[in-house]
């Protein structure tokens, strides 16, 4: 009986141990820009690790695990400076709301399991966007989309071949210049108040390898669309990226970038994204606008939409709404220019 209390806390403080390298090291790696699908996947959650910690060292200090939870608190915090002083172009919100502005609602929604267009269509006629993005678009919501034209005349991708990345771009201002890229890309230069704007819209392929995508495929996606050619989808999300740079490099000032980037704001991929293409954003971790996935509330979700811009551009709200049966929420973004 008196070994028994002994080998309890050795168990018990060896599992801490455990627990505590393990915390460790995904902080660590969810810090490194990786071409390793697993590490990029941690940067992602970067902010999900760091609210474990937190819990961790609640826990700890519960069980009178006094060195312990100091360690993990200490870990903690240093995981939540390099997150909020990591992504020095997120911060690009307007601040005097008094001056006359050019000002453009965007609206970028991933339709995903959706078929509930009657109600999409309501809230798109009450939020009254500009321009509309709309990704993963099903052949019957493609067909119903074509019924907004009344309100929006202009689109760029609505006529193209469908496919499960595929973008396309609705707009109440005109369009010309449209280009579909290889690469799943839809290019268009936007007229809005003497202004010509460059538009682009981009699914970004998720970061998975090829069994995690041929899973996720046979459980969620078997009946709505084939995987891709290539299953090694974060291979195919680099090649996406690089594609952008170089679209990016040609194209004037005045641009946006939107869509479904299947990024967050503390992964290192984004982060170095926006300095190489010297793109502009805003992120608020107290007042989170999570787009996926919907079956979670929002300070727990994933914002993997976004809007993204150069730097004459500044964000004047921003929310996202109801997703009508999507697994993303629909992201609005106003900008000012």
């Amino acid at each position: 009986m008196k070994n028994i209390v002994p080998t309890v806390k050795k168990i018990t403080s060896d599992r801490i141990n455990i627990i505590i390298f393990l915390f460790s090291v995904c902080c660590l790696l969810s810090r490194v820009n990786s071409h390793l699908f697993f590490i990029d996947i941690l940067g992602h959650l970067s902010f999900h690790i760091l609210i474990g910690g937190i819990l961790l060292f609640v826990i700890l200090l519960a069980l009178k695990k006094l060195w312990a939870s100091i360690i993990c608190m200490l870990i903690s915090v240093l995981l939540a400076i390099d997150i909020l002083s990591s992504c020095n172009q997120c911060n690009a919100l307007i601040e005097d709301k008094s001056q006359n502005y050019n000002k453009i609602r965007l609206m970028t929604y991933n339709t995903g399991l959706s078929e509930d267009f009657e109600n999409i269509r309501k809230l798109i006629l009450f939020e009254k966007p500009d321009v509309i993005l709309f990704q993963e678009v099903s052949s019957q919501m493609h067909d119903k989309i074509k019924s907004l034209k009344s309100f929006f005349p202009y689109n760029a991708g609505l006529y193209e071949p469908l496919e499960h990345f595929s973008s396309v771009i609705l707009s109440k201002y005109p369009l010309k210049n449209n280009k579909m890229t290889k690469k799943h890309v839809v290019l268009t230069n936007l007229i809005f108040e003497e202004t010509e704007l460059t538009i682009i819209g981009i699914h970004l392929y998720a970061p998975l390898n090829a069994v995690l995508t041929k899973v996720i495929y046979e459980v969620f996606y078997k009946n709505l669309a084939k995987p891709p050619a290539d299953p090694n989808q974060f291979n195919l999300a680099i090649k996406q990226m690089e594609h952008l740079k170089t679209l990016i490099g040609n194209t004037n000032q005045n641009l946006i970038l939107m869509g479904d980037l299947n990024m967050t704001a503390t992964s290192k991929r984004f982060i170095n994204f926006l300095k190489e293409t010297n793109l502009h954003t805003y992120i608020s971790y107290k007042h989170p606008t999570s787009t996926w996935p919907t079956n979670l509330p929002s300070l727990l979700g994933l914002q993997i939409d976004h809007v993204l811009f150069s730097k004459n551009f500044k964000v004047i709200e921003k929310k996202t709404t109801n997703h009508f049966g999507s697994d993303h929420r629909p992201l609005i973004v106003d900008l000012v220019f």
